[in-house]
């Protein structure tokens, strides 16, 4: 017999799309807790993807600056504030973001140390 045990505690990753930034809920911010800078990009599939990066590994000097993004972390949520990255999302995704959040889930992907935004489908 193969049981699956439920958590009333496990909760999901979501992201909250604005018009000048991203913000991750407590879950979505784990990854981050202990990242100096993050990179953002956009994968094959339209999703979102981000990935937290070591001061170690940003002094290397071997990353494009314009590419390495603050987050800022706080208790509850994270945040990623760049307007400029988010004019290139709302471009490349085609989608509308202003004031109002845009939610959707996310996951941390192990394989490649990412979190992946899931922008195909609102939350």
């Amino acid at each position: 017999m193969v049981i699956t045990w439920l958590n009333a505690k496990e909760r999901e990753g979501v992201a909250s799309l604005y018009s000048t930034n991203i913000t991750l809920n407590t879950v979505a911010s784990v990854p981050f807790e202990y990242a100096y800078r993050v990179q953002v990009g956009i994968d094959d599939n339209g999703n979102v993807v981000i990935q937290p990066l070591s001061k170690d590994r940003v002094e290397r000097g071997d990353l494009d600056e314009y590419a390495l993004q603050k987050i800022a972390i706080k208790q509850s949520y994270s945040r990623i504030s760049s307007t400029e990255i988010m004019k290139k999302i709302s471009n490349v995704l085609k989608i509308t973001l202003d004031e109002t959040p845009r939610r959707f889930k996310t996951r941390w992907d192990d394989n490649d140390n990412v979190l992946i935004i899931f922008t195909g489908k609102e939350n």
